[in-house]
This record gives structure tokens, sequence and C-alpha cells, in this order.
């Protein structure tokens, strides 16, 4: 899933990430849009029913309006726009990790 995506990639470069897409955005560092760089989290709100979390999904900004995604279970991770249709339209923020 996202969050288990962007949290392996980062422990990849020995920073430890908290499991879900909520969690992940609360330890980021919250960035304007127009800091984005790649290397990023961008956050996206409400892309399914959980009771528990505005922020429900998380991708990785590569750059060129571009992130890496695990867009839903059981689909391929990708590449896919990251400000324009259905995740443009949720977008919620983006934030910025280290280690």
């Amino acid at each position: 899933d996202c969050s288990g995506l962007v949290q392996w990639t980062f422990a990849q470069v020995g920073v430890n990430l908290p499991r879900t897409a909520q969690q992940q955005y609360d330890a980021a560092a919250p960035i304007g849009a127009s800091q984005i760089q790649p290397g990023d989290l961008l956050f996206y709100s409400h892309t399914y029913p959980d009771p528990n979390a505005t922020i429900t999904h998380v991708g990785i900004y590569i750059g060129n309006g571009q992130m890496i995604n695990a867009p839903t279970e059981g689909d391929v991770v990708r590449v896919m726009p990251a400000f324009d249709g259905f995740w443009g339209a949720h977008f919620a923020g983006a934030g910025r990790v280290g280690g």
C-alpha cells in the first residue's frame, strides 16, 4: 500500500517513518506548494472512508508534477500525475522528512 511503500523506501536510506499515511503526515515537516522538491511526501485526504484519519494517501514527489504512487491495493506501483485528476482533487499538502 501507499504508506508501506513510503516507509520501505525511506528505510533504505536510514529514515524511519511511521506506518500509516496519517502518521507520516504528522511526522513530516509541512512545506508550501512552491517549496516541493523531489523526495518530498505528497499527502491526500479522504481518498477512501476512514473514520480515524483525514490523510488517507501518500506519494513520493519525483519532479515535473509527477509522483511515485501505489494507487490502490492490488494495483501496480507507478509514476502518476501528482496534482491533476483524482489525486489533484484530494491533495492536502506536502511534507519533508530527513535523516
